[in-house]
């Protein structure tokens, strides 16, 4: 009898210690020195043989927009990171988020996901995305082109955009501006904004003027005979 009650203890206790061990998370590995890691921030043996190492294959797309509607083609026009990096920082500020930063492109795409045109975008301009955002399209100078506007982050006024078109070609070329690189506007997303169409080849945007306290509209027209947008004229709103 006293054997068998002690043979039920052991038991007892063989059970509480497995339950024990099996609740612990198991340790991870450390991590591999800095010098040890490749150009992708892993070890090649990571990057071969752990299936949870992040591994990036071709451009990362941050905005992909359908241009059926607007061209009669099933086709995308794609604004991708070719090359840079992806980080996340999520301190208090303008980038708080995720960030990739870097160089790209604009990508046309036909429906089988095969490169039809793609073209570099001027990375002076345009090198920090941190948000996914869709481009909005119109005929602004009244061409019978699809027109786009492209963005990147100025203040907590307004952000900064530059013109584009799309030719019948599918090829991306920039619009002028007459007088300045790039225009300023209110009230958009960071990336990309919808100008409102003014006239029969212009468009109209606002902006907030901090040091006046006050919003104004410029408008501008298209002159074809130097193929390029002008400002016409601004009226507080």
């Amino acid at each position: 009898m006293v054997r068998q009650l002690r043979a039920v203890l052991m038991l007892f206790f063989v059970l509480i210690l497995t339950a024990c061990q099996s609740s612990n998370l198991s340790e991870s590995a450390p991590l591999a020195k800095e010098s040890e890691r490749s150009n992708n921030g892993f070890t090649n043996h990571e990057a071969d043989t752990n299936p949870t190492a992040i591994q990036i294959q071709g451009p990362m797309t941050v905005s992909h927009n359908p241009l059926l509607a607007y061209v009669g083609e099933d086709i995308y026009l794609d604004v991708s990171m070719v090359e840079g990096r992806y980080f996340e920082d999520w301190n208090p500020g303008a980038f708080m988020g995720r960030n990739w930063n870097g160089s790209f492109q604009f990508i046309i795409r036909d429906a089988a996901d095969q490169i039809v045109r793609q073209f570099d975008i001027d990375s002076s301009f345009f090198q920090q995305v941190n948000q996914f955002f869709e481009l909005s399209f119109a005929d602004y100078n009244g061409d019978g082109n699809m027109d786009f506007a492209l963005g990147q982050y100025g203040t907590s006024n307004g952000n900064f955009y530059q013109l584009y078109t799309i030719r019948e070609d599918y090829s991306i070329e920039r619009l002028v501006i007459a007088g300045r690189q790039e225009l300023f506007a209110s009230g958009g997303s960071r990336n990309a904004i919808e100008l409102q169409i003014w006239g029969d080849h212009g468009f109209e945007l606002d902006y907030y003027d901090n040091s006046e306290g006050k919003t104004f509209t410029n408008r501008y027209i298209w002159e074809k005979a130097n193929n390029q947008f002008r400002l016409l004229e601004t009226s507080e709103k």
